[in-house]
């Protein structure tokens, strides 16, 4: 959805989420849902494994409080967004072969062309052959603003909500609290991290020696001018249903790592 009629006026016919899921299916097969499966684990427990373990130490260290649940909101903030970005310069070259892999399907129907890539590993090679070492770094700048943001909002959200969503139920850390932070914390997440997953998929998707984007800046601006300024929200609902779940596992699964084998405070 954040590829569809890339650089096409908004008034061109686009198709919503559901419309989009039956035309991947009908041309793609059930299997196009997980391309790039092996890619996006490896990113994800790259860049997500780095971000939300360091986070605590981070805020705990910012805030100078005795108790986690004392830390500040700009501590939380600024602990989110340090993890966030230096994790997703990191994991940057995961994330571009994922991006890849998913939009091979797109350019398969669209232009009639075979796939650039017959999986994860032969994309890492391919793209290391064809475009060098640097290709792998395509993207860096919106994503790491990207990380910056989403963690820094994100995580804090989830962060200061469970915080407030135990004093109003008055249940401990229970798994309500955190089931209302974790739906908090995915709509912050998905409404300031959509425009810059969009312009991180865009970039990562322009294969060497395309002209169409020189640098964020000018993606930015031609998406706008084209496309108009909702373009940049493109895919915000499956963002979010993703983005609801994937806290509510991923916090507890976190809370309970940092707590019991780390020894850390909790979120």
């Amino acid at each position: 959805m954040q590829l569809q009629n890339e650089l096409l006026p908004s008034s061109a016919p686009r198709l919503g989420v559901m419309e989009m899921a039956a035309q991947v299916y009908r041309n793609e097969g059930i299997n196009s849902f997980y391309t790039g499966l092996p890619a996006a684990v490896l990113r994800q427990s790259t860049y997500g494994g780095l971000c939300f373990s360091v986070y605590p130490y981070l805020r705990d260290g910012l805030s100078a409080q005795e108790k986690s649940s004392d830390a500040p909101f700009w501590a939380r903030l600024a602990a989110g967004a340090i993890a966030g970005g230096g994790a997703a310069a990191l994991a940057n070259p995961t994330d571009v072969v994922k991006v890849r892999l998913q939009a091979d399907g797109r350019l398969q129907m669209l232009q009639g062309t075979p796939p650039r890539y017959s999986g994860t590993m032969a994309a890492f090679g391919a793209i290391m052959r064809k475009e060098g070492l640097a290709a792998f770094w395509r993207g860096t700048l919106p994503n790491v603003q990207r990380a910056i943001v989403v963690n820094g909002a994100g995580i804090a959200a989830y962060d200061q909500s469970k915080q407030v969503a135990v004093t109003l139920m008055g249940e401990g850390d229970s798994l309500a609290a955190r089931f209302v932070a974790a739906l908090a914390g995915g709509v912050v997440t998905s409404l300031v991290g959509c425009p810059f997953d969009t312009l991180k998929t865009r970039m990562m998707n322009q294969a060497s020696g395309s002209t169409a984007y020189s640098s964020t800046w000018g993606c930015l601006t031609a998406t706008v001018r084209v496309e108009g300024i909702f373009a940049l929200w493109k895919g915000l609902l499956p963002v979010y249903c993703r983005q609801a779940p994937f806290n509510m596992l991923n916090y507890m699964i976190m809370e309970t790592l940092t707590s019991k084998v780390l020894g850390k405070s909790k979120y």
